[in-house]
């Protein structure tokens, strides 16, 4: 027999996880909405961490080179690589995110006659 004091707790977790899965994220409530103005700024906003992220790899890779001892299995310059291919690739999706920013800043709401 189910012992009824862990019944609600359960019934009120899943309900709670179901609702999370249907939950409109804040940006697929901005495409509904045709918000180009906030889609720009989240994108904009989406860049800026990106570029830090790239800027802490670059740093990764900074230590790396200025400490050239041996760190494990892989060479110090092969760590320093691989930090940098890492913060290309935050670089590159920043770019990417600059670039939605400005397609959103250039896309007039809907209903708008210029």
């Amino acid at each position: 027999m189910i012992n009824g004091r862990w019944v609600s707790p359960v019934v009120a977790a899943g309900l709670l996880l179901v609702l999370h899965g249907c939950a409109e994220t804040s940006t697929q409530r901005m495409i509904n909405a045709d918000d180009h103005v906030g889609l720009a700024k989240y994108y904009a906003q989406e860049a800026r961490e990106l570029r830090g992220k790239a800027k802490g790899w670059e740093r990764i890779a900074e230590f790396y080179e200025k400490h050239s001892e041996p760190h494990g299995k892989t060479e110090p310059k092969q760590h320093a690589a691989h930090c940098r291919a890492i913060a290309q690739s935050y670089v590159k999706a920043a770019d990417e995110a600059e670039e939605l920013a400005g397609k959103h800043r250039a896309m007039k709401p809907q209903g708008v006659v210029q």
